[in-house]
């Protein structure tokens, strides 16, 4: 019965045609799919039958393939690279080995463009060459210098100014932040689009400081799942819609937050499956999910392990948006959730959701070395470690059970991971996804 708790996705016709000729063109023109074949039941059966039927694409596979294996036969990537048509990406590989991709502007536009329309905000604003800021890592995106300055000229391109040219946020000095907040009011973006623990970095900097700071039409959220913490902060300083994106350099944008707060899928854009977890780890409600990309002249992946977990939503959107996943959030990353003593899968959700109980934290790591233990490093200006300490022990226990040890420790300031993304959760040994599936032994 639990099974029949899961919402049944809707799909139109016109959607089920883009899922059947993604599957079809990967399967009898990619090289990377030659062994998939023998996997499919064939035209007659369901195409989303078919779908279940196919492996689960890795970023291992990714990298044993790259770049050619994926682009379909009779298209010349070096005359496209030669050209400019296409453009070889690297992503950051903050949680696993860096993949080069075969980058299709025109592609990876189109998709953001889909995903506007799924919330009201970015579907009244008349977006497309508006002003957009970015404040993310320049590891990730933009333009970097860790000796120097560069100039706001010199960190715009085209209809873009990236705000930052320094990887650490815990190296922002106040001028800089009041650099960004003033380049902000100059440059008057309709759209602010951010890391969230970074942003989160910049609002701390305008409460403390008593700073106004130019309000877009929208914040948009991506690079990283936002902590509650992060939230809280971010919205203290911006009155507009603050709305998260979700998607990946290989993906495209695969999710986006609607008004009443549910994410939606990008149906125009691609197909994602769904594996729920075993019930003791929060299934059929969380699992994992597996994204095929539409529309791609350069590159097509099916079923591609996006690396993450996500909650469904139970009850149909008050938005009226009914085709394709909904989701009541992301759960975060597999490479960041931890266990509980008894062996129960904990996302960074369920952690973050403990640790953001505690008033005054301003940032954390949580870490997990061993089964019995987590120890959270944390940030806090306004209240002393002997105030913080008792709740945020008795809070993680709340979430991992009264036999978990805790340590914690109080910070100046917190860096992210190799200088281009927060990690907020970790553990310190292996956890595989396939142990904690419905249906796992």
């Amino acid at each position: 019965m639990t099974a029949l708790l899961i919402p049944a996705p809707s799909y139109t016709s016109g959607y089920r045609a883009l899922a059947r000729t993604a599957l079809e063109t990967a399967l009898s023109t990619v090289p990377a799919y030659s062994n998939w074949r023998r996997h499919d039941p064939g035209p007659s059966a369901d195409i989303f039958e078919r779908y279940q039927a196919m492996p689960v694409l890795s970023k291992a596979d990714l990298r044993e393939q790259q770049p050619a294996g994926f682009v379909p036969a009779g298209r010349d990537l070096a005359s496209a690279l030669a050209s400019g048509e296409v453009e070889l990406v690297e992503t950051s590989g903050s949680t696993s080995d860096a993949v080069t991709n075969v980058w299709c502007q025109d592609w990876w536009d189109a998709s953001e463009a889909s995903s506007w329309k799924l919330h009201a905000a970015t579907a009244s604003a008349r977006l497309g060459d508006h002003r957009e800021a970015i404040l993310a890592s320049p590891r990730c995106v933009g333009f970097a210098s860790e000796v120097g300055y560069l100039s706001m000229e010199q960190r715009t391109l085209w209809h873009y100014l990236f705000l930052t040219e320094k990887a650490n946020p815990a190296e922002w000095s106040i001028p800089f932040c009041d650099r960004m907040i003033d380049e902000l009011g100059r440059f008057e973006p309709a759209v602010l689009e951010a890391n969230p623990s970074f942003l989160s970095v910049l609002c701390r900097h305008a409460i403390k400081h008593n700073r106004q700071v130019l309000q877009p039409a929208v914040v948009i959220l991506t690079y990283e799942n936002p902590s509650l913490i992060h939230l809280r902060h971010i919205r203290r300083v911006f009155r507009c819609p603050v709305i998260s994106s979700y998607g990946a350099t290989e993906s495209g944008y695969v999710f986006m937050q609607c008004k009443a707060g549910r994410l939606h899928q990008n149906v125009e854009h691609c197909h994602v499956d769904f594996q729920p977890l075993a019930p003791r780890h929060g299934g059929p409600m969380v699992g994992r999910i597996l994204a095929t990309t539409f529309h791609n002249p350069w590159r097509a992946l099916i079923r591609f392990d996006m690396g993450d977990l996500v909650r469904l939503a139970a009850e149909p959107c008050p938005c009226g948006r009914r085709e394709g996943l909904t989701l009541d959030g992301i759960e975060g990353r597999m490479a960041n959730a931890t266990l509980s003593p008894a062996g129960r899968l904990v996302t960074q959700s369920q952690a973050d959701a403990a640790i953001a109980q505690v008033d005054g934290l301003d940032q954390y790591e949580l870490v997990q070395p061993d089964a019995t233990t987590v120890s959270v490093r944390y940030v806090s200006d306004t209240r002393e470690p002997a105030a913080i300490e008792p709740e945020l022990c008795a809070s993680l226990q709340q979430c991992y059970g009264s036999s978990m040890n805790i340590i914690s420790d109080h910070v100046q300031a917190l860096s992210p991971v190799l200088g281009v993304k927060y990690r907020l959760a970790r553990a310190d040994f292996p956890i595989d996804i396939h142990d904690f599936l419905a249906g796992s032994p």
